[in-house]
């Protein structure tokens, strides 16, 4: 069996990790750079709410490949898809997956989009709290169902009491918090 040099060997597997992570960074692929579709691109990023200063990071990776990117359509397009982006009913879907808002839209959009954004937040935020009290609720019953002595017994039977108010408090503030949604007309 042959013996491997142990610093090659680490030599090795620092540049093979440091090589993914550098490519696994890179906004776009070399061939979206030689592609060249900033009209695409940009569209798609505006689409999304990425922020102006995503541009920069397409020129970084595609200035690996010798290209850089056409920064004039690539504008004009991603302005276009934050047509798309802003809209309220956007700001409720956006809020409601509890996404990053990059305050990228215009001022004639931005208060219908945060309006609805931070009702969309507030029902992500209700789900949250929701989804943390059952799982507490599930590892107090397991732990209940482990217990043998009585007074740990009459304990956790009272904190689980509590702890079922509290999720059914939570249950109701999220439904509250739909229905609110639901109310909202586009």
């Amino acid at each position: 069996m042959p013996v491997t040099n142990p610093l090659r060997f680490t030599l090795s597997v620092l540049l093979t990790t440091s090589l993914v992570i550098t490519t696994g960074c890179a906004s776009l692929s070399e061939q979206e750079c030689r592609d060249g579709d900033w009209s695409s691109i940009g569209y798609r990023d505006g689409q999304n709410g990425r922020p102006l200063s995503r541009l920069d990071e397409h020129r970084k990776a595609c200035l690996q490949y010798g290209m850089a990117p056409d920064a004039r359509a690539y504008g004009q397009a991603r302005e276009r898809g934050l047509n798309f982006y802003c809209t309220p009913a956007n700001g409720l879907a956006v809020g409601r997956r509890g996404e990053y808002y990059a305050g990228v839209c215009p001022s004639w959009a931005e208060t219908g989009f945060i309006i609805n954004f931070n009702i969309g937040r507030d029902i992500y935020e209700a789900r949250q709290r929701l989804e943390r009290l059952e799982n507490d609720q599930r590892a107090l019953e397991t732990r209940l169902n482990k217990a043998s002595e009585k007074g740990e017994i009459i304990r956790l039977s009272s904190q689980l009491r509590q702890l079922r108010m509290e999720r059914d408090f939570a249950w109701d503030e999220l439904r509250r918090r739909e229905y609110r949604a639901d109310g909202l007309h586009f």
